[in-house]
């Protein structure tokens, strides 16, 4: 579409390059740097303040802390992005976060503390965002605190697929509760008849240490550990050793979101898994899945109704 223009964030200039290659758009990058003081700096490389004037703006900027720089940078230039592209008029600002840092700050577990996500939401709403997408989101229920079109979009079909070509006599495990739904989803689109076992996680909510339960005979099989976010991969890495000393032929650890901070990729592959699979949610070395075409149908669709 002519009057759809695509910019791409410093954090997500792969999979914005993508999506602007599936709706046929121009795309803009942007200028980032930080100052000494630490003030950091965006601008988007246009060459006249009205080339936004009317025109249908999707900004992509994943939130995730990696190498690029830390969450928190990443969503000071976010907020610069729409605030620059609302300022220049744009008829609609679509804002896609491909991950959204802080999602797991949702809920209150102990006195004074803060519900951080609702207010990054507000915060992204205020600065001129017309509509959110974000994918996987850790709780969906968090995006109906917005007053503005927000889209949680689902990768567990594209995910699937690329792990059905690797797999044979395959079984899920969900690593803790929360997961489960996530789990059942993912293995409806290995195979109706793919089992699904959780196993039970515990955290200390003062220390973070983990403690996980789980017993089942594995022997022959594919184990497939699907989670949503791989951070620090503690959770993921005691998983892979439970289903590692239950005879499992074959271990792959599946993540929407990869951002295997820190150790993350060495505790994995020392717990036991085979192989690391995540999407272009985060840059990093393991996105061997593509969102941009969930991304771009659900834009389209959005786009045929208006």
């Amino acid at each position: 579409m002519k009057d759809q223009i695509v910019i791409a964030g410093p954090s997500s200039q792969k999979l914005a390059t993508k999506i602007a290659e599936l709706l046929q758009a121009r795309i803009i990058p942007t200028e980032n740097k930080v100052f000494p003081d630490g003030e950091c700096y965006l601008r988007i490389d246009v060459n006249e303040d009205n080339e936004f004037e009317g025109k249908d703006v999707i900004m992509v900027q994943t939130t995730g802390a990696n190498s690029t720089g830390d969450q928190n940078l990443h969503i000071t230039e976010l907020i610069m992005m729409i605030g620059a592209v609302k300022r220049m008029k744009a008829s609609k600002i679509r804002v896609i976060v491909p991950y959204l840092a802080y999602s797991r700050q949702d809920k209150v577990f102990r006195p004074g503390e803060c519900i951080f996500i609702e207010e990054l939401l507000r915060w992204i709403e205020k600065a001129g965002a017309t509509e959110f997408y974000t994918i996987d989101i850790h709780a969906e229920e968090v995006l109906k605190k917005m007053s503005i079109p927000a889209y949680n979009l689902d990768p567990m079909e594209v995910l699937a697929n690329n792990v059905a070509k690797k797999v044979n006599n395959a079984i899920v495990i969900c690593p803790d509760k929360g997961a489960y739904e996530r789990s059942r989803a993912f293995a409806k689109y290995l195979g109706k008849d793919i089992q699904v076992v959780q196993f039970e996680k515990h955290r200390d909510v003062k220390t973070g240490k983990i403690t996980m339960e789980g017993d089942l005979p594995m022997s022959g099989k594919d184990v497939i550990i699907a989670d949503d976010i791989i951070a620090t991969g503690g959770t993921m890495a005691k998983a892979i050793e439970i289903a590692k000393k239950s005879g499992a032929k074959a271990i792959y650890a599946v993540g929407t979101h990869p951002l295997l901070i820190k150790n993350a990729v060495f505790k994995l592959l020392t717990a036991g898994t085979n192989e690391i699979i995540g999407t272009d949610s985060i840059d990093s070395a393991f996105m061997q899945v593509s969102l941009a075409e969930i991304i771009v149908k659900a834009i389209q669709s959005n786009s045929s109704i208006e």
